[in-house]
């Protein structure tokens, strides 16, 4: 989806979203677009098993080559490694399985009761 036509569908000027996304979010609406995009290339990527090729069109690119672009821009790595990377085995994690929610901030830890 283009900003035009998100703000079409919302029935406002191109002009009009821009300035209520800015002001609201501090972001432009093309940036939200892309944001959600890349999110969800990455649901796809570390959910899923397929292909980039199928993840491009799914998120809306005709071509996975420009699509591989796109996500490198957006993330800094390709769909690929990014996959390869979030798809580590608990063996191959720095932390023991079970244990990522080990190191919790005593603050939001649950009070004792002394009762």
């Amino acid at each position: 989806m283009t900003v035009a036509q998100a703000a079409a569908e919302l029935g406002l000027t191109p002009g009009h979203l821009a300035e209520s996304v800015r002001k609201s979010t501090g972001r432009t609406p093309g940036e939200l677009l892309r944001a959600a995009r890349t999110l969800e290339a990455k649901r796809l990527l570390t959910g899923t098993d397929l292909t980039v090729a199928a993840i491009a069109r799914a998120v809306g690119f005709n071509d996975p080559a420009y699509f591989c672009r796109f996500f490198r821009r957006e993330t800094g790595t390709s769909p690929g490694a990014f996959r390869h990377h979030t798809h580590t085995t608990p063996a191959e994690s720095k932390e023991p399985p079970g244990k990522h929610h080990a190191h919790r901030d005593p603050s939001i830890a649950h009070p004792t009761n002394g009762t």
